[in-house]
C-alpha cells in the first residue's frame, strides 16, 4: 500500500510510497476539504472494507462500480487479461472513506490504466461522497493527484473512458480533466417522478408505437407458457444466460461480427455476476426474459440500482417469434418493472441504434480523458484519443457505416 498526503492549499503534496510492512505510512493533517490521506492498494480484497463502507452510505455511483460486479470481472475476465487492480482511496480525517477510484492497470510495452470492465461497462465515474467531489475544484488538483499516484505505480497514462458529466445530481469531477466525446453515447430516459408505472411506458413509448407492440404481442401470448419474467434464481439465471450467448452467438455469425462474449473469462464473469447478490434480491447482473412456447424468446441483461438500470446486452430468438419484436417487447417490460420498483431512469447502453430512439431521448454526453504521466505515455494518450476520434467520425457517417455492414456480411457469407 503507498499513501499520498494532501497539503492544506488543497492540492496533492509529495509522494511517499511505503510498502505495508515498513512501520505504516505517515499522515499529516490538512484541509483538503474531507479528504486528509490518499492511499492505494493492489487487490480488491484490500479495498472491500472501504469499497463497502463508502457504498453503504450511498455515495455517488454508477452500478457498473459496484464492488460485487467488478469483483465477478476481475476474477474472470480481468485476470485473464493481465489485468492488475489499483484502488484509490481517499479518506477524512476520522478514516472514513470520501472517495473511491476503481482502476486497473494494463502491462506491456507500455502500463495504461482505466476503469475496470473494458467495454463490458457502459458508465464510469468511481465512487465519491459529494463534499469530496466538491473539494476538487480544479481539473489541475485531480490530474495532479493522478499524475503522483502513477508516477509511484509505473503507469504510463489513465484512459478514462464513458463518463457521464453529471450523475445524480453531482457534477463529475473528472471532467475538469481536458477531454473529448465518448465513441458512442448512451440516451437514457427519466421516469415522471411520482408517477405509475403506467406513466413510466407513456413517457417511454409513443401512443403508437405502444399500439403497435401491443398488436406483436398478441401474437406472441398465443404461445403456451408465455410471459415476462426478472430471473430471481440460480437454476434460471444459468438457463436464460444460457439462451442469450447461444442466439447472440447466431446474430454475430450472421453478421460477421466477432463475438466478444467468447473473450477468455467473460462467460464466466457473466454467470458469476448473474448469481453475486441474487438471493439478495440484487444480483450484479440482472436478467430479464421473454418466454413462451418452450423456448427463450428475448433476453436482457443489465445493471441496475435506485436511480438507473444500465443495459449491458440483449438477444431474441431466431425463430419464427422473432417476428414479432420481442426484444422491443421485452423492453417495454422492463420499463414498467423499473418504475414499479421505484427505479428513476433506463438506458439501453452505449451505441447509436435505431431502436434505442423508441425509448431513450436523453443523450447523456459521455467523455473521454487521456492523463499522460511519463514521456511515453503523452504519445499513447495523444494515440489513444486519436483512435477514438477516428472511431466517433465513422461512426457519425452513414457512408461509412454502410460499407462496413457490407464487408461484414461478405465475409461471414464467405465462412
Amino acid at each position: 500500500m503507498s499513501v499520498i498526503e494532501l497539503s492544506a492549499k488543497h492540492e496533492p503534496r509529495a509522494t511517499v510510497s511505503q510498502s505495508a510492512t515498513s512501520g505504516g505510512p505517515s499522515t499529516m493533517p490538512c484541509a483538503a476539504g474531507p479528504v486528509v490521506e490518499v492511499a492505494v492498494v493492489d487487490s480488491l480484497a484490500a479495498a472491500q472494507p472501504a469499497w463497502q463502507a463508502i457504498e453503504a452510505v450511498g455515495a455517488v455511483a454508477t452500478a457498473f462500480q459496484r464492488h460485487a460486479w467488478v469483483d465477478a470481472w476481475q476474477r474472470h475476465a480481468g485476470d485473464a487479461e493481465g489485468a492488475q487492480p489499483l484502488v484509490v482511496i481517499g479518506r477524512d480525517r476520522d478514516g472514513i472513506p470520501a472517495f473511491l477510484w476503481p482502476f486497473v492497470v494494463s502491462r506491456g510495452l507500455l502500463s495504461i490504466a482505466r476503469f475496470p470492465g473494458g467495454s463490458h461497462s457502459g458508465l464510469n465515474i468511481g465512487l465519491w461522497r459529494p463534499d469530496a467531489a466538491a473539494a476538487m475544484t480544479t481539473g489541475a488538483m485531480v490530474r495532479d493527484l493522478l499524475v503522483r499516484i502513477g508516477r509511484q505505480h509505473g503507469i504510463d497514462a489513465f484512459a478514462l473512458v464513458r463518463q457521464p458529466r453529471r450523475w445524480r445530481g453531482l457534477d463529475n469531477p473528472f471532467a475538469l480533466l481536458p477531454s473529448q466525446p465518448s465513441v458512442d453515447d448512451v440516451l437514457a430516459t427519466t421516469f415522471p417522478e411520482g408517477g405509475t408505472p403506467e406513466d413510466a411506458v407513456k413517457a417511454t413509448l409513443t401512443r403508437d408505437m405502444r399500439g403497435r407492440l401491443r398488436n406483436k404481442e398478441r401474437k406472441l401470448e398465443k404461445l403456451d407458457g408465455y410471459g415476462y419474467r426478472r430471473v430471481t434464481t440460480g437454476a434460471d439465471a444459468d438457463r436464460v444466460l444460457d439462451a442469450f450467448l447461444a442466439q447472440k452467438a447466431a446474430q454475430f455469425a450472421a453478421q460477421g461480427i466477432r463475438n466478444v462474449f467468447t473473450a477468455p473469462g467473460v462467460e464466466d464473469f457473466l454467470r458469476a455476476a448473474c448469481h453475486a447478490g441474487l438471493a439478495d434480491g440484487r444480483p450484479g447482473i440482472e436478467l430479464h426474459a421473454l418466454e413462451g412456447g418452450g423456448e427463450v424468446i428475448a433476453v436482457m441483461g443489465g445493471v441496475c440500482d435506485q436511480y438507473r438500470f444500465s443495459c449491458m446486452f440483449n438477444a431474441y430468438t431466431t425463430s419464427e417469434n422473432g417476428r414479432w419484436s420481442p426484444g422491443l417487447i421485452l423492453i417495454g417490460h422492463i420499463a414498467r418493472d423499473c418504475a414499479t420498483r421505484g427505479v428513476a431512469s433506463f438506458d439501453l447502453g452505449p451505441g447509436a441504434a435505431s431502436y434505442k430512439t423508441f425509448f431513450c431521448r436523453e443523450p447523456q454526453g459521455l467523455f473521454d480523458s487521456m492523463v499522460p504521466v511519463s514521456l511515453a505515455g503523452r504519445v499513447a494518450a495523444l494515440g489513444l484519443a486519436g483512435v477514438a476520434s477516428a472511431k466517433r467520425r465513422a461512426k457519425e457517417s452513414p457512408l461509412v457505416m454502410r460499407l462496413i455492414q457490407r464487408l461484414r456480411r461478405g465475409t461471414a457469407g464467405a465462412g
